[in-house]
């Protein structure tokens, strides 16, 4: 009872102090029936208890194993009974979507595991789910990424915190205290046959290749592979926060593009580059499954070598090109605007054009004002007074002129994009606005002269464009 009762005290006191969990919320325990997670169900149910936790028991059958499978739901049914927590449960054919993938069924299982914990927390069912992953699991983790090829985001292994919406409690526990306690506390589990099966990398690994380190080289191998994933994650998330704020001047978002200076990319430090990189990719098209060291270091050396005009096809659907001075990572070529667009205009007001990716505002402004509102450089200022008739906003068209103020007569705007050195990919999308067919605002230009707000005027029209970003994806790969 005494072994019990410290192993609980210790365990709690780490959880506490870590704050993962708060009164009120409702956490679902990931149980499979093995030890970890049985265990993981009867310590979270005392913690529950004493910190005002809501709990439920979460299963996720993955139909791989017939009647053992069967079996193993049962168990954690009647665990969820007998400690009276709720009990939610779904099930996924893995054997027929790995088929059907041609997919590693370990991989196949995990994912959509973890797309059904995931969408329990979506849906406001529950606020995290904690999975019953041990020390033991972090340094099988680790030790599988460093025979496979990784990095320091790899090295970080199991992240004890995933997305902010899963929780490994037991990464301070090794497999043997997990055990022990399981042991003292008589608890029922069911042993999974497929862990058994050393064909499987991680089974092997777990059998063979850490008792061999551990009895042949260092005891202590287990400790340091943890550190070596603590520090790793460390380092990761410095090294992350400062590629975003090295390449936050550079960066800009046009559309569904992403695109940097190339002098700016290839003066970071290669560490730096490689992440700045990863982020645009990841900006562009979510995350990033399929993306490997190999496909970032041949972006590197595009970058650094190819020649404008350029392109290099990547994974998931992306395609980078250099155009002059810049690097442009966005959906393969010529999808980023698809097709001719034309909007009225209300002043004042807004206005989402999809075909961009933006919406543009329309604000009327005192004369006084926008100096100090807004920084005009990136603005342009038309009067109100001189916009006759109806106002639109329509891509750019062949055979469209433009008088900018301070030019010296119409000019093509074809011949002001080359000028410009704008690639001829964005041409077809340019977003220009006419005011009784007469073009007085081109996206980066100044205004047409005889519609720009000079001093006399009272009022400005403001146009401006904003992007919308994808939401920032998180990193961690699921474990």
């Amino acid at each position: 009872m005494h072994h019990r009762h410290d192993l609980y005290t210790r365990w709690s006191a780490e959880i506490r102090r870590k704050g993962y969990f708060h009164a009120g919320q409702r956490i679902g325990v990931a149980v499979s029936g093995g030890p970890d997670s049985v265990l993981l169900l009867h310590l979270m149910h005392k913690l529950a208890g004493e910190s005002g936790l809501a709990l439920a028991a979460v299963h996720f059958n993955h139909r791989l194993r017939g009647a053992e499978s069967d079996g193993d739901e049962a168990l954690v049914r009647s665990l969820a009974e007998t400690l009276h927590v709720d009990y939610l449960r779904a099930e996924g054919d893995v054997g027929r979507v790995a088929r059907e993938r041609r997919g590693n069924v370990e991989a196949v299982a995990r994912e959509l595991r973890y797309r059904y914990f995931f969408s329990l927390v979506d849906q406001g069912r529950l606020d995290l789910v904690a999975t019953a992953h041990t020390a033991n699991d972090q340094a099988e983790t680790v030790l599988m990424r460093l025979l496979r090829g990784t990095g320091t985001r790899g090295l970080g292994g199991i992240y004890p915190l995933l997305e902010g919406k899963v929780v490994r409690p037991f990464l301070g526990l090794t497999r043997a205290e997990v055990m022990a306690e399981v042991a003292a506390r008589a608890l029922a589990y069911r042993v999974d046959s497929s862990n058994l099966n050393l064909r499987l990398q991680r089974n092997k690994v777990r059998a063979e290749l850490l008792p061999m380190l551990a009895k042949d080289y260092n005891p202590e191998i287990f400790t340091l592979l943890n550190q070596l994933a603590d520090r790793s994650r460390d380092d990761e998330a410095c090294l992350e926060r400062s590629a975003r704020e090295r390449a936050q001047p550079w960066r800009t978002r046009e559309g569904k593009e992403e695109r940097i200076p190339i002098r700016a990319l290839t003066e970071l430090p290669p560490a730096l580059e490689r992440r700045v990189l990863r982020q645009m990719l990841q900006a562009v098209r979510g995350a990033a499954p399929g993306l490997t060291h190999a496909h970032i270091e041949s972006l590197r050396r595009f970058a650094a070598e190819a020649q404008s005009g350029k392109a290099l096809p990547l994974p998931g659907g992306v395609t980078a090109r250099k155009e002059f001075s810049w690097l442009v990572v966005g959906p393969a070529a010529g999808k980023s605007v698809t097709g001719d667009y034309y909007y009225s205009v209300v002043i004042p007001g807004e206005l989402a054009v999809p075909e961009l990716g933006s919406t543009f505002g329309f604000k009327i402004l005192p004369r006084s004002d926008p100096g100090r509102a807004y920084n005009l450089s990136k603005l342009t200022g038309l009067d109100p007074q001189k916009l006759t008739g109806e106002l639109v906003l329509r891509n750019w068209r062949a055979g469209d002129v433009f008088c900018p103020v301070g030019s010296r007569g119409v000019r093509k705007l074809k011949e002001l994009f080359r000028e410009r050195k704008i690639p001829e990919v964005l041409r077809k999308g340019w977003p220009v606005i006419l005011s009784a067919g007469q073009i007085v605002w081109v996206r980066g230009f100044p205004a047409a002269g005889f519609a720009v707000a000079t001093d006399q005027g009272q009022q400005v029209l403001v146009v401006e464009e904003q992007f919308t970003r994808p939401s920032p994806i998180a990193q961690e790969k699921l474990i």
